[in-house]
């Protein structure tokens, strides 16, 4: 019943990691300005380049950001981050 009342269906397919160094520092501000070498971490580590796990790896790195007072990511953010995504990762 679904697929009848769908016109265009869409394939998404991951990000490779030279995507996600170009396109996630434009998706969010929190990426702007962090080092390539900390999302190369963080898309290996968590996102594997799928935008909903970047949507809520984002989520949780501002939550620790916040929390902590810091300016800017790093790994310890980053890891603190992952293991609120419930991943194993």
């Amino acid at each position: 019943m679904l697929s009848s009342r769908i016109s265009i269906w869409q394939r998404f397919i991951r990000l490779t990691p030279d995507e996600a160094l170009d396109v996630i520092p434009l998706y969010h501000p929190l990426w702007a300005d962090a080092d390539p070498g900390d999302i190369a971490f963080a898309d290996q580590h968590a996102a594997h380049g799928n935008f909903r796990n970047w949507a809520r790896l984002t989520a949780h790195t501002q939550t620790a950001l916040d929390r902590t007072g810091r300016a800017r990511l790093d790994q310890e953010v980053l890891r603190w981050a992952f293991s609120r995504l419930g991943t194993g990762s």
